[in-house]
Formats: C-alpha cells, structure tokens, sequence
C-alpha cells in the first residue's frame, strides 16, 4: 500500500461515524488526524485506532439520547444485556 494513512484516515472516519452516532464533522477532522498520527507510531494498530477514538472529546462528550435521558434511564452495560436477555 503506497499510502497507509490516506486508508486509516478513512477508516477512522468510519469508525467514528460508528462510535458517535453521527456523521464526522469538518470540525472533527483535527481529532481524526491527530488519531492517525498517533496510530502511525504503532504501525497503524486497529486497537490504537480505537483507543484514540475513546480517548477523543468528541466520543467522551458524546451526549445520550434524548429519550434516554428525559427517562432517566442510566443503565450500565452489565444492566442492558441482563434486561435483553430477560426479554
């Protein structure tokens, strides 16, 4: 591959359209290069992909959704797969 960062750039794209809930932003892309840049110092790892993600204002921001939060509901994880599983 000539270009490694030009697909992990759209990769991160991706990966953070996924984690936001959202469609990335122009005012993302500086989150999303730094990722990359980062990345590239560990050989473009998926899992440095997504710890920079994690790690991004963006997703640590990220708001719930609206009928989640009028309700009150605040499940952990742990909570929702018991309650799926229940159901």
């Amino acid at each position: 591959m000539d270009r490694p960062e030009q697909f992990v750039q759209a990769m991160t794209e991706k990966l953070m359209t996924f984690a936001l809930g959202r469609n990335v932003e122009y005012f993302d892309m500086p989150t999303v290069r730094s990722i990359v840049k980062q990345a590239a110092g560990q050989d473009y790892r998926f899992a440095a992909l997504v710890l920079g993600i994690i790690a991004s204002d963006a997703f640590r921001m990220k708001s719930l959704p609206a009928e989640a939060s009028a309700a009150g509901d605040t499940l952990s994880f742990s909570e929702s797969l018991n309650k799926s599983d229940s159901e």
